[in-house]
This record gives structure tokens, sequence and C-alpha cells, in this order.
């Protein structure tokens, strides 16, 4: 009872003049704005190529491409990189990528033989197709209305309503 006495009889401190001032925290997607600064790694893209590979056996090759794509620029010369990009992109039916990356593996492999059956896998392409992220050019009414229709019949089929 004596130290409530005791403490009753001092007034409070007076506030501080100087209050600190409310500083903004960093923003938290900071590393997201900044682009990715690639040096010659030769075991960072090693590591990538093993997460492709990884990625591969699972059957997910767009998380392959990625690991590849990465890998190819940590070390530019890792044709075996280049080779792997392009089965990947090949699966994803990405042929302008997988073209693109098989011309830098026949560039880079000194085995003629290689080189010689990656030229045939190209040459099997089709010509004007580029891949699926070539769309975006001029659809006709036609296709429009035909790719909503078929949409539609999936939804259904799984019992989605969809109203006009």
């Amino acid at each position: 009872m004596l130290a409530g006495t005791v403490c009753a009889q001092f007034p409070p401190p007076p506030p501080d003049p100087n209050p600190p001032k409310y500083e903004e925290p960093p923003e938290e997607d900071a590393g997201v704005a900044t682009p990715k600064v690639y040096t010659f790694n030769p075991l960072q893209a090693k590591k990538e190529i093993e997460v492709g590979d990884f990625n591969v056996k699972r059957g997910n090759y767009k998380g392959a491409a990625y690991r590849y794509r990465e890998a190819t620029q940590w070390d530019d010369g890792n044709a075996t990189a280049f080779f792997k990009l392009g089965d990947a992109s090949e699966h994803l039916k990405d042929y302008g990528a997988a073209r693109e990356a098989f011309q830098k593996y026949v560039a880079m492999v000194d085995d003629k033989k290689k080189a010689a059956e990656v030229q045939k896998r190209i040459e099997k392409y089709p010509k004007s197709a580029a891949g699926p992220k070539a769309a975006g050019g001029p659809v006709s009414i036609e296709d429009a209305k035909k790719e909503a229709e078929a949409i539609r019949g999936t939804a259904r089929g799984k019992g989605i309503v969809i109203l006009k």
C-alpha cells in the first residue's frame, strides 16, 4: 500500500517533444519488380537442369521448359540445356521455341551424327506453326463461335450452367 501512495505523488512524465516519425515499411514485392541479373554460373545451370529433369519425370513439361530456359541463361554455352529445352518445348507443341533451342544446340554440338538427328527433328515441324503462343492474330467469327460452343458443351457436361 505504501508503494501505491509513493507512486501517486509523482506526476507522469511529459510527452516527448520529438516523437519518432512513422516510416512506411519496405515494399514486400520489391524483389519481383527488379529484373534478375544473370551471370555465368555453371553450377546454378546444373541445378536448374536437375530440377527440369525432375519436372519431366513428373510430366510437368511447362515447369521443365522454364527451368531449362533458366539454365541456358545461367550458362549460354550449355548444349545439354538447349537440347532439353527444345525437347520440353516440343512436348508443349511450342515449335517456334523448340526450333530456336534445337538450332542453338546444333550450332554448339561437336558430334555431327547427333546434330543431323536433331536437324531432322526440326524439319518435321510445321512450317507455319510457331506454337500456341503465336495465337493472337486475327480470328474469324466462326472460329470464335465454335470455340465458345465447345466450352459451353464441356461446361454442360460437367453440370455447370453458363448464363448468357
